[in-house]
């Protein structure tokens, strides 16, 4: 999400520009420093804020809010009087959920049109629907996945953010752009026909709906939660209002988007399976709010539109493998339950933890249980992807040269010694 051309846009527009409406005169932007934070406080005591007024005045404020986002994520028109005002961008951004299902819900409607009316093949439907989805968007948040793996190949924090904000895709952003399509696509086609039902939905309509709405819970979560790093360029003074944020996005708004998301997903798939694929988006976002923080020092916007792709292909991963994951469990549940059984069962009714054995007993009894665990061909393979995944982080942690953010610091410091 590429919020500082918006902010640019917009902000030239109000000064009444001759330059095309893009380009501010020298000056502009520094004169507003100071008058930034004290816009913000009176914007939040204001009915704009939504913290006094009459219900029109709020009813109208938020009206402004959902369509600065709608204007701001999709290329649909929206309301002649609505601009993209960076104030009531921030707070529109717990509308996401929102216009991510009105998107859904169009997806949805095309890939059932193709599949079941014309016949096309599952996989062929859900190809045009990605486009479809494309096209809707403008690349948006497609732009930022490739803006943000590209950033990843820089040797430095600094490096980094420059990477990010050049306009040219490298083979990162290339590479990954590739992958996110191939996958969106393939795991849509794997899931047949539509089947809409209340809380027992399944195919890929209800997935598209679901997908879209969910993973763009993660950009109001990341906003109220991480710093946000100002945008570069010639005025990145005036993305102090980004900065500021989190003072506009409030946990109240943020709440709205997780209930709004956790009530649509358990309209298609249930109380519990809803509370999964929560909780996935909540953690990859945090986890993705972790990885920005030592990548970036907190979030920005092509960032977040990273983050809604991978939260996408998690959800939809997810429903695809619903039932697997779950049968999965089971099989996990019953060998540790067997296994458990069977140790106190071979057991002298307890003697054996005072006669100076009882280590050798519990040592036993683990050995048993993960003997019982790799010996299940549904587990095993998880099992062995644990194994390589705690055998890379420790090589990783233990070999090589330090963190290059821990040499960027430290030339840091020996260079102020010097000085």
């Amino acid at each position: 999400m590429n919020a500082a051309s918006a902010s640019a846009a917009t902000s030239a527009a109000d000064d009444g520009d001759d330059d095309d409406g893009t380009v501010l005169p020298p000056g502009v932007v520094e004169s507003r420093n100071n008058i930034i934070d004290s816009e913000i406080r009176a914007f939040l005591l204001s009915g704009g804020g939504g913290r006094e007024g009459d219900v029109t005045t709020y009813a109208k404020s938020e009206f402004r809010s959902f369509f600065t986002v709608w204007m701001f994520l999709t290329r649909l028109p929206s309301p002649s009087h609505i601009d993209l005002h960076p104030r009531y961008l921030m707070r529109g951004m717990s509308y996401l959920p929102v216009v991510g299902s009105i998107l859904g819900v169009s997806c949805a409607i095309l890939h059932d049109a193709l599949q079941i009316s014309l016949g096309l093949p599952s996989a062929c439907a859900s190809i045009f629907v990605v486009i479809f989805g494309l096209c809707l968007t403008g690349c948006f948040h497609e732009d930022g996945l490739a803006d943000t793996f590209d950033g990843m190949g820089g040797w430095s924090r600094s490096q980094v953010l420059k990477i990010m904000s050049d306009s040219r895709v490298g083979t990162f952003g290339c590479a990954s752009l590739c992958l996110y399509l191939l996958a969106k696509a393939q795991l849509l086609g794997h899931l047949g026909a539509s089947r809409w039902s209340f809380m027992d939905s399944s195919g890929p309509g209800p997935a598209i709906l679901v997908g879209q709405a969910l993973s763009r819970l993660s950009a109001p979560y990341l906003v109220r939660t991480r710093e946000y790093v100002p945008e570069h360029g010639p005025k990145s003074p005036f993305y102090r209002y980004m900065i500021e944020a989190r003072h506009i996005l409030s946990w109240s708004r943020v709440s709205f988007a997780i209930a709004y998301s956790y009530a649509l997903s358990v309209m298609f798939y249930g109380p519990t399976f809803a509370a999964t694929l929560l909780s996935s988006v909540l953690l990859v976002s945090h986890l993705a709010g972790n990885e920005g923080d030592y990548l970036l020092g907190g979030v920005m916007g092509d960032y977040l539109g990273c983050t809604i792709c991978v939260c996408e292909i998690v959800v939809l991963t997810l429903i695809v493998s619903r039932d697997p994951i779950i049968e999965t469990c089971v099989a996990i549940s019953d060998a540790l339950f067997d296994a458990g059984s069977s140790s106190s069962s071979s057991g002298d009714g307890g003697s054996s933890l005072h006669d100076g054995h009882s280590h050798n007993y519990y040592s036993d009894a683990v050995i048993r249980r993960m003997s019982t665990l790799y010996g299940n061909d549904r587990v095993r393979p998880l099992v062995n992807l644990v194994f390589l995944m705690t055998a890379v982080k420790i090589w990783c942690k233990f070999v090589g040269p330090p963190d290059m953010y821990a040499r960027e610091d430290r030339k840091k410091e020996d260079d102020g010694k010097e000085d």
